[in-house]
């Protein structure tokens, strides 16, 4: 709750002083205290998240939602179409170790900002997940571990995505989710008939069955992409797996496609030497220019 009072107060007191043409210089400063406020940064995560504002002249801004705050970064420009790309964080630092939480979930990697510096599209946003780097008295350790996938979070996270398309007008939506960030994505697609595309990048499809093949704790207020699949079966997606990603192997996204009988919309895409945190920054455009086999009247992913 103090990051965010004070993130405001310098919102408030700076924003009087600046000129409109400043207005970038004074946006890259805010995500600098923002970060350097979340209490998890090392030197290389600060570096690559202000090189992604500063790169893709984003700005800052914390959005309230009914259940919590979340923190987006978005275009600081006019958009240049219709479409905005959004991209949602992961889990983040949600366990020091097995049976024990973290007592802050903002991700030390910061694999979303680093696959985001190599998209070529403008229009482009990324959303964290509740309680990561703004802690208000909601947050609890439950949030960011056994609840990070309850209806609550799911409402929170659906609401931030309709504040910023209709603050910029956008039309349609393009939805990324890493590892447990798929999961979100998977599931607001499903509620939603403005989303033309879902990409996954070591994504969670089936937290059930994740779980289960961990042998780790259920989640039994958690909701599940499987759940929807009837509302994601014309949905464009492709999902990429790493070839060295323990956590979530091939075996997931094999166990995903079998609640669709047709599964023409879905594409499982094996990537190289690529783990659940590397492997993926140096390959990222190339693999967005891969297209969904789809042939339904969502089916481009532009």
């Amino acid at each position: 709750m103090q990051t965010q009072q004070l993130v405001s107060g310098i919102i408030v007191s700076i924003k009087t002083l600046i000129t409109k043409n400043k207005m970038r210089h004074f946006h890259l400063f805010l995500i600098l205290v923002l970060f350097l406020f979340s209490g998890c940064q090392t030197t290389e995560s600060l570096k690559t998240s202000t090189q992604l504002a500063r790169q893709k002249h984003l700005s800052i801004q914390i959005i309230q939602t009914s259940g919590f705050p979340i923190m987006a970064m978005q275009p600081g420009f006019d958009k240049s179409s219709d479409i905005l790309r959004i991209y949602i964080e992961g889990d983040g630092k949600a366990w020091m170790r097995s049976g024990r939480p973290s007592s802050n979930p903002t991700p030390v990697n910061r694999l979303v900002h680093k696959i985001m510096t190599k998209d070529e599209k403008r229009d482009i946003a990324y959303l964290a997940r509740p309680c990561q780097f703004i802690m208000q008295p909601d947050c609890s350790s439950y949030i960011w571990t056994f609840g990070r996938y309850d209806q609550k979070v799911i409402d929170s996270m659906n609401e931030a995505i309709t504040k910023l398309k209709q603050q910029y007008d956008f039309k349609q939506l393009e939805l990324i989710g890493y590892s447990g960030g798929a999961t979100i994505a998977l599931i607001i697609a499903a509620k939603r008939n403005d989303v033309i595309s879902v990409r996954t990048v070591a994504g969670n499809l089936d937290p059930e069955f994740t779980n289960n093949f961990h042998k780790v704790s259920p989640m039994p207020t958690a909701l599940n992409p499987v759940s929807f699949a009837n509302n994601l079966k014309q949905v464009p997606q492709i999902h990429f797996y790493g070839e060295n990603d323990p956590i979530i192997p091939k075996d997931i996204s094999d166990h995903y496609l079998k609640y669709f009988v047709d599964s023409t919309c879905i594409q499982t895409v094996l990537v190289e030497k690529a783990s659940h945190h590397d492997g993926w920054a140096k390959k990222w455009a190339g693999l967005l220019t891969k297209e969904a086999q789809c042939k339904t009247k969502k089916a481009h992913i532009y």
